[in-house]
């Protein structure tokens, strides 16, 4: 069993709390990007998922901060004013580490990218985009069952299997597929959820199983830091109501 965590974002509170969460046992934790940006604590958070020896893939902040010839007008202000302010922060050893981690990672029967199969910035926000992309792992991935991105800050599983919904701490038994599964934010959730998200998942013969986790942080600490730090009051607020 291991587990996939993805869109961390400095937020720090969130990501101690996911670490205390996953069980004893876990053979790995992936990362599936943007451990920075947004949050207040960039350096913390590299430190402590360098500290585990996770995998990780590059995410578009990720490589924003720490490639400087990055052209910040891509951004909307407020995320270009946290990417500003994270470069400012982040120090020489930790940037160096984000810049060098690869875009994919691709093991025996599973496939983990930031964004999407087919561009690692690109977000899949629907069912049309979901559908092209699973495309594109048949076609070039054949081995692959399961895909796990991020990007998109919202739990996500393509196409659904019947039974429980990613809303649910039940497992999912993803037979046939492939799959495209999206473990959620640990440090910012766009889904209306407050609590930061990561899956469990194992191989199984009759194929990949997954489970959502929901863990409760400290919100207001992380907010308080945010606020402290002169970043835009909007990335502290809107931890309070998962948008």
């Amino acid at each position: 069993m291991y587990a996939v965590i993805s869109d961390i974002h400095g937020n720090l509170e969130a990501l101690e709390a996911v670490l205390a969460d996953v069980p004893d046992g876990i053979a790995e934790i992936y990362c599936l990007g943007d451990v920075i940006g947004y949050g207040a604590s960039p350096n913390e958070c590299c430190e402590l998922v360098r500290s585990y020896g996770m995998p990780v893939i590059s995410g578009n902040h990720d490589l924003a901060v720490t490639d400087l010839s990055t052209d910040l007008a891509w951004f909307n202000p407020v995320a270009a004013a946290a990417i500003q302010w994270t470069r400012d922060q982040l120090n020489g050893e930790n940037a160096d580490f984000l810049r060098t981690r690869p875009r994919t990672l691709h093991e025996e029967g599973t496939l983990f990218v930031h964004g999407s199969v087919r561009d690692p910035d690109e977000y899949i926000i629907n069912g049309a985009v979901a559908r092209e992309n699973l495309a594109v792992l048949e076609a070039e991935y054949p081995d692959v069952r399961v895909c796990f991105f991020g990007h998109t800050h919202v739990k996500t599983v393509a196409p659904s299997p019947n039974g429980p919904s990613p809303g649910s701490h039940d497992v999912l038994d993803l037979t046939g597929g492939p799959y495209l599964v999206n473990p959620g934010s640990v440090g910012q959730p766009r889904d209306g959820d407050t609590f930061a998200s990561y899956v469990l998942a194992e191989d199984a013969q009759e194929g990949p199983r997954v489970a959502y986790r929901f863990v409760e942080y400290d919100v207001e600490k992380a907010q308080d830091k945010i606020r402290a730090a002169g970043l835009p009051g909007m990335l502290a607020d809107r931890l309070a109501y998962g948008r």
